[in-house]
């Protein structure tokens, strides 16, 4: 049964006096010990109140069970004064005939073993985590302790057992065989282990996080509240992020804890996990191996749960959760980069939707009118740093024929302009081969930054990326498409030797592969072989004419060389 429907299953069994002991059993950390005090701290029977708690975890004996009891009892000796009486009583006469026979028997006072059965007389008594008693403390002595109590000094027993730990399953038999007069099965939900769980360890995240839990089937009340304090350390403070990032964060956190906390029965491995939607995962998949049995008849399994999570795919962001469950070390700097680009890509694809929008209800929908477009387009100004230019352009001379459009329109292409101006890294945009309509403002914003790349990012300093890392940006092509003969002729004659080497060899390589490069840099290649011509044909050039020449002649291409020298 739920917890929720145990609850008045328990306290009737409480208001029962015929029943002297009770078990309340279910799987470890769902909530039996909880669900006791919640009991306890409602009830209005004096008995059930005055109930005294012990563990019998690592009890080895009946002497520090008795220890116990006395230790459980002492922090109520105010509210129960007329019992301590009773207890003092008890022990002073027995020390006085005890201590006639031997001097000896004056240890009791540290123990104070004999309040026990003034303790216990009419009373109830907890014994908890009864299958982690120690070894030596053998299940008959429990049954004697509790025929004892019961019947001497009619105390009733609850006994609370997590049946999924119990590694002597006869003691467990003999128990409910002899003693127990009831037995109520605790079978909490999901739910109810994350509301309690999430009582003592607060979040800003309830509503995902609990529905991960669900889905997860996770019951253990003590993993849902480490999970939920994984998932609060990796997010800090980002109390409002968007409903779809938290959507994407989540149910894989929540997952990744659940296994590293071992919450989840025959659950994934973190490899099955972080491969999810890779093509490793797909050759996996594919391939008949028999490398890892467990994996091979749980997959399908596996897959089910990730898909009822939504996760479709990982990234880097659960490598990080894994290896901050594995060291206990957070990357926060690098979680709030992948988080933060999460939230920037959820902004972009809402706005391109609302364009998208826009859009539509502008060319088809006729009954709406220029005053709503106008209203629409106005919300949109607000996103226009995620608008690519060519649309804030359309949109601008759209519904600046609209009335009170025009100043829409402005305002849309001044936000963008102002955000483009203000990225730390602008770039430029790439070549447009639809020949889309740019605003003369946006175009002139291009014009000038390409100038300004183009100056920034010397010949060398293209010729050099390219050769190192074999990639290029805009500032390499823009340096390398607005060079002229003479800026090529300049850096030949220049360059000192490491820096010739280099830019030498990387354009010879480029004029002997010109359909790779010739996309990109346009006409470079043949205004440095001009150059090159011109150098050679100069007498004044001494060696370095000759040293070209031999560049050349190394690469075959020595012909482009003696072509005639363009005009």
């Amino acid at each position: 049964m739920s917890l929720w429907s145990t609850k008045p299953q328990l306290i009737d069994a409480l208001n029962d006096p015929d029943n002297k002991v009770i078990a309340l059993t279910g799987k470890w950390g769902t909530g039996k010990s909880h669900l006791w005090q919640d009991v306890k701290g409602e009830s209005k029977e004096p008995e059930v109140t005055r109930a005294l708690y012990v563990s019998l975890f690592g009890v080895a004996d009946m002497n520090q069970l008795k220890v116990k009891i006395v230790q459980s009892a002492v922090p109520n000796a105010d509210a129960n004064r007329a019992m301590w009486q009773r207890v003092d009583a008890a022990i002073a006469g027995f020390k006085k005939l005890a201590t006639s026979f031997h001097k000896g028997f004056s240890a009791l006072d540290d123990l104070a073993l004999l309040a026990v059965p003034s303790i216990l007389k009419n009373r109830f008594l907890v014994l908890d985590d009864i299958e982690r008693k120690h070894e030596k403390l053998s299940i008959d002595e429990i049954l004697g302790f509790i025929d004892e109590v019961t019947q001497l000094y009619g105390t009733r027993l609850v006994l609370i057992l997590n049946s999924d730990q119990l590694s002597d399953k006869a003691m467990w038999e003999k128990l409910r065989e002899k003693v127990i007069d009831q037995e109520i099965q605790l079978d909490t939900s999901p739910g109810e282990a994350f509301d309690i769980a999430a009582s003592s360890t607060p979040t800003h995240y309830g509503r995902p996080i609990k529905e991960a839990v669900e889905t997860c089937d996770l019951t253990n009340i003590r993993i849902v509240r480490k999970v939920i304090r994984a998932i609060n350390r990796i997010l800090g403070d980002r109390i409002h992020l968007p409903a779809s990032v938290l959507g994407r964060i989540i149910p894989s956190t929540t997952l990744l804890a659940s296994i590293y906390y071992r919450g989840i029965e025959n659950g994934p491995t973190f490899d099955f996990v972080l491969r999810a939607g890779s093509p490793r995962d797909e050759e996996v998949t594919n391939a008949d191996s028999t490398e890892d049995a467990h994996e091979n008849k749980h997959r399908t399994q596996w897959r089910s749960l990730l898909h009822q999570l939504g996760i479709n795919s990982t990234d880097e962001y659960e490598m990080l959760v894994v290896d901050y469950l594995e060291t206990g070390l957070l990357d926060a700097s690098a979680v709030g980069v992948i988080i933060d680009r999460y939230v920037a890509e959820t902004e972009l694809m809402e706005t391109h939707q609302r364009v998208h929008e826009f859009r539509e209800h502008a060319l088809w929908h006729h009954n709406l009118t220029e005053e709503a477009l106008v209203a629409e387009a106005r919300s949109l100004a607000a996103e226009a740093s995620r608008i690519d230019p060519y649309t804030v352009t359309w949109i601008h001379d759209l519904i600046s024929e609209f009335p009170g459009g025009e100043e829409v329109g402005n305002l849309m292409l001044d936000n963008w302009l102002t955000a483009f101006s203000s990225k730390p890294d602008r770039g430029a945009p790439e070549r447009d081969f639809l020949s889309r309509k740019l605003h003369p403002r946006i175009k002139a914003e291009f014009e000038a930054l390409a100038n300004e790349i183009q100056a920034e990012t010397t010949l060398y300093d293209a010729c050099e990326r390219i050769a190192v890392h074999r990639s290029w940006g805009t500032r390499q092509t823009l340096a390398l498409r607005g060079a002229t003969v003479q800026d090529f002729e300049v850096a030949i004659r220049t360059l000192d030797i490491d820096k010739f080497k280099l830019f030498m060899s990387q354009l010879i390589e480029m004029c002997a592969h010109p359909s790779t490069y010739s996309e990109h840099f346009g006409t470079a290649t043949e205004r440095f072989i001009e150059a090159c011509r011109g150098i050679c044909a100069d007498p004044s050039s001494g060696r370095l004419g000759k040293l070209i020449r031999v560049l050349f002649e190394d690469g075959k291409l020595l012909s482009l060389l003696d072509q005639e020298r363009a005009t």
